[in-house]
Formats: structure tokens, sequence, C-alpha cells
């Protein structure tokens, strides 16, 4: 059925040249498919041309690869590749575009590939019929016979059985694991500093004495030999030696070189206690520090300058996920911490927070006259604002990740729509007509029609099914009805609504919930009531109504001692319950494999 709609898409494309071309498509497709299988997850490839015309090469026997570095070989393929892809897209079975720089150069070939096209049945029969003429005349293989056509096309765009993909990721773990080998055994035969010994490779004389290269100071080579039993073997000169090592130490120490400290704090095991000095852990540190400042300047003015332009991004392009994680660290956690550790601080960001926070900048800006004062026009802008405000402390309770930043500028974006369109027309037209599509809904063919009533019967109407309004341009409710919801439901706000849009009245504020949110931003109205969270004493009660099958009223009137020896009994029953059916459930699994 694959191969069927590959043919069917390009015959709606009009390239169904001849079977060669059906081939090369088949087989590109699958090594297509097969690459972003083992690259990337939601069939997106990012890869450069070089890279694609090595990997297409192996189905061409005809092309002309020389190795190397590959910019030849791409250069000479590069135009057969780009009419592959071409003729693939306008299949309709992916999408493919050049990538760019800052500076505009290409840089990479971003893939994207697509569920087969739709097609219609006089397509599909006329690709069978191809197929099978083809098939008579070149076997099933449509192996036409030529040295430089593709083999087995069929085989190619097949994608992979899982007993192959399983020995491609044994094969790649394997080649990792001997990376790993090679790099982790890897040593420096350079000689140390200070006039340290050599590795054991390179000095027979520590070979020779194992035990002592095993008390040895790995930094400086010094043996560890306990205090007792070194003054045991040399008792006289022992204030002499510790003098003299003091002096070194001085002496390096004055010299400014980064191993003034290492000296000092190298081996404290070899040494006395008095010589111990954390002085020099704090010397050796701001030593590094002075030495990575300037790095870290530049690191940082230029982490800033790309903030600043994320800020000004509009919705005309795209947003990269790790430039907008760098520009929120910069806003919340200042460039230095961007130049230090990266993005790390914003947290992730998933696909569903980014089209979150696409729409709630497009409706800030939208209704960027509701702004509050001192928010930038832009929406990114705004973010980033949001990010300086909780970093300086002048935003109570602020975000500290990117994502939490998207939901802070979502609901401000929400609240700015209310108070922009809180007296529109044009919303209040848009209302009125959902309203009257509810109530009085278009006929439609094969439609059957029941006798209903356009209101529901605690809705006082007149003798023509309209609602009633009282001298107050009140609706009158029948409030002895005993089908009359509650206030706070759904069904009476929206049938409320509806009588009142319907009518050309005014809303209530009860039953418009963009006038309230609109007067709750402004401070005209008190905050939601929102309910406080489970404390810990109903949160363990509900946990034991759980385990016991109790209610709660009962299981508050035990004291909070028993009541938690009771709890912590019942999770250690659980717990060794859980591991007696795991280990059980596990012989019962090696039995199963013991018998076959």
């Amino acid at each position: 059925m694959r191969a069927e709609r590959v043919a069917a898409g390009e015959l709606a494309s009009g390239r169904l040249y001849d079977v060669r071309a059906f081939k090369c498509c088949c087989a590109e497709l699958g090594y297509l498919r097969r690459l972003a299988a083992a690259g990337r997850a939601g069939g997106t490839v990012v890869t450069s041309m070089r890279q694609l015309v090595a990997g297409l090469a192996a189905l061409h026997p005809a092309w002309r690869i020389d190795g190397g570095e590959g910019f030849e070989d791409r250069d000479r393929h590069h135009s057969a590749v780009r009419r592959r892809l071409d003729a693939l897209q306008a299949m309709g079975l992916l999408r493919w575009r050049i990538g760019t720089d800052l500076d505009g150069e290409e840089r990479r070939t971003e893939l994207e590939l697509r569920p087969a096209p739709e097609v219609s049945a006089e397509e599909l029969q006329a690709a069978a019929r191809h197929m099978e003429y083809w098939q008579a005349r070149y076997g099933p293989a449509l192996n036409t016979g030529s040295k430089t056509g593709i083999r087995n096309a069929a085989g190619h765009g097949r994608p992979l059985s899982a007993s192959e993909r399983q020995r491609r990721g044994c094969q790649r773990a394997r080649a990792a694991a001997a990376s790993r080998r090679v790099r982790g055994g890897s040593q420096s035969n350079s000689a140390p500093p200070f006039g340290a010994p050599a590795t054991p490779e390179n000095n027979p004389s520590v070979n020779q004495n194992a035990p002592e290269a095993r008390n040895a100071c790995q930094r400086t080579g010094v043996t560890r030999a306990s205090a007792p039993a070194a003054r045991h073997a040399n008792p006289a000169p022992e204030k002499e030696q510790t003098a003299t090592a003091h002096n070194e130490g001085e002496g390096r120490q004055g010299a400014g070189g980064t191993g003034s400290s290492d000296g000092a704090v190298g081996c404290p095991e070899s040494r006395g206690a008095a010589e111990w000095d954390p002085e020099a852990i704090v010397a050796r540190v701001k030593v590094r520090e002075a030495q990575q400042a300037a790095v870290l300047d530049a690191i940082a003015a230029q982490a800033t300058r790309r903030a600043v332009e994320a800020a000004g991004w509009g919705l005309e392009r795209a947003w990269p996920t790790a430039r907008l994680r760098e520009a929120w660290v910069v806003a919340r956690w200042g460039a230095r911490t961007a130049a230090d550790s990266g993005a790390t601080a914003a947290g992730p960001l998933t696909a569903e927070d980014y089209r979150r926070l696409r729409s709630a900048v497009a409706r800030y800006e939208r209704n960027q006259s509701a702004a509050p004062e001192g928010y930038p026009a832009g929406g990114l802008a705004a973010v980033l604002h949001i990010g300086t405000l909780a970093g300086a402390g002048e935003l109570a309770g602020g975000p500290r990740t990117l994502a939490y930043a998207v939901g802070a500028i979502d609901q401000l974006s929400r609240r700015m729509r209310a108070v922009a369109t809180a007296d529109s027309a044009r919303r209040a037209d848009r209302a009125r007509e959902r309203a009257r599509q509810r109530r009085d809904p278009a006929p439609r063919a094969l439609a059957l029609a029941f006798r209903t009533a356009r209101w529901p019967a605690w809705v006082r109407t007149d003798e023509h099914d309209e609602p009633i309004f009282d001298q107050l341009g009140m609706l009158a409710i029948d409030d002895h009805a005993p089908c009359l919801p509650p206030a706070d439901s759904t069904t009476y706000r929206l049938t409320v609504r509806d009588a009142y849009l319907l009518a050309g009245r005014l809303l209530p504020v009860d039953v418009d919930g963009r006038t309230l949110m609109a007067l709750r931003h402004q401070g005209k109205l008190d905050p939601a009531a929102r309910r406080s969270p489970a404390s810990a004493q109903q949160r363990e009660l509900g946990e034991l109504a759980h385990r016991t099958g109790q209610p709660v009223s009962l299981l508050a009137r035990i004291s909070p001692g028993y009541r938690q020896s009771w709890l912590a009994q019942l999770r250690g029953d659980d717990a060794q319950r859980s591991r007696r059916e795991i280990l059980a459930f596990k012989a019962q699994i090696a039995a199963n494999v013991a018998r076959r």
C-alpha cells in the first residue's frame, strides 16, 4: 500500500516518468524514514546536504564518491538530491527547507516526514495498473537489469524489522562503550608540576613499591605515611623538614602561580594539623575566578545581546527554544548565571508550553492598550519584563522557570483582553449570534425534529415564547420550579446569558465572565475565592480513609498519634505485600523461561 500511495502521489503530481523514478522515490523515502527513526522523534531530521549525499550514495551505485570531508561529493550530487526532495515534497510525503544562520549562510537541511496523503480510488487503481505492468515486465523486485539503477527498491523502502532495530541499537551501544573505554584509558605522560614523580607506567621505582604508591597523594605524589611512622623513621630533622616545606609553599605562593594553592592544600594527610590552612582554598578559588572573569564577562555580554534581540522578536518568525531559555535566564537570574551555567535555570519548555506562549503573546499584543504601567509593547519583551521584576524582588511569588512565566503571561494577557473588550460592541454582537444559534438552530437536511421548547420551564415566557423581564430589567425566573438548577451552575448562567443577549439587554455582571475578570483586575471587585489547599491532617485522613474504607468523620475521632501509627503500619504492610508479589512474579517468569 505504501508503494501504491507513492505511485499515486506521483500520478497526482505529474511526476510519474518511468519505473526508475518510482524506485528512486521508494528507496530514498525508506532511507529518510529510517534516518528519522534513528535520530529525532516526531519524524523531524536536521542534517546537512553532504550527509544526505553520503547516506543516499549507498542506493545509487553510479554516483561518484571520493570520500574525504564530503564537500566535493556534495557539490557533485546536491542537485540530484534536491530534485528527489522536491519530488517527495510535491507528493506530500515530506516537507524540507534549507536552514540558515544569523549571517544568512546555508548551514543545515531540515526534513519533516509527513503521513501519506489521501488519494482517490481512481488514482489508486491507476497506480495498481502501473505496478502490475511493471511487475509483469521486470519482476516483483522491479530490477530492470540496469547497472546504474537501484536494486531491490522494495527492500530499501521497507521499514526496519524489530530484530534489525535491536541489532543496530546493540551495535551503537557497543561502539559507544568502546569509545568511552578508549577515552577513559588514555593517560598523559607529561611530567607533573612541582617535581612530582611521573605516572606508574613511566616510573619503575613507583611500580616496585606498590603499597607506597597506593598511599601517595594523587596530586603531588607525596607518600601518605602516618605521623608516628614518619617520626620513627626520621625523628631528628622533623622540624627542619616541616620548615623547609613551609618555606617552599610560601615561595610558590609569592610567585603568584596557580600551583601555590595546590602546594598549600595538596595532601593534608602528610602534614600536621596546624598546617591545614582553609585560606589557601579561598585564595585558589579567587585566582581561578580572576582567570575566568574575562571569559565569563565576554559570554555574559553576548548572552545579554542575544536576550535583547529575542525581546524584539515578533510572531512573523519562529522562536528557537534554546534562545528563549537563555533570554529568560538573563532576565530572571542575570547574565553572569547564563554565562556560568547556561540555560539550565530556565527549566524545560515543552511543545505545549511553546504553543501556549505564542497564543499568549498574540493576545497580549492585540490588547496592548490595557497593559499594566511599565510593561513593554512586545509580548516576548513582556515575558522578560516579568522575569526582571521577579529577579529584582518587585514581584512577590514571581515565576522561577520559563514554563511558569508562560502561565503568568497567559493569565495577564487574558485579563488585558477582558479590560480592553469588556464593553466592545463587536464582542456583544458575536455573543448574541452564538446565543441565536443555540436557541434557534438552522434546520438541517435528514435531521429528526422533536417538539422542544426554546427555554426551560423555570424561565417565565410570554405567548410568543420569549423571556419576560420585570420593570427593573431583571429576567423573570420561577423560583419554585422543580428543575431550577443552582445559580452557580453552567446551565443556569448560559440560559440567563442567552436570554439577555437575544433581548438586546446589558448582561449582568454575574453571568458576564469577561467583565467580571476586568473588574477584579482593576481592583473594583474582590478577588475570586479560591479553595485553600488541604492541610497535612486532611491529606492524612484522606489516605487513611482510602486504605481502610472508613468514613473521614469516623477516622477524625481517633487520636492523632494512633492514627499516624496505624497509617505507618498500613504503608509498611502494603510495601511488604508489593515486594512479595514482585518476587513471585519474577520467579514465575524464570520458571516459564526454564520450561521453554
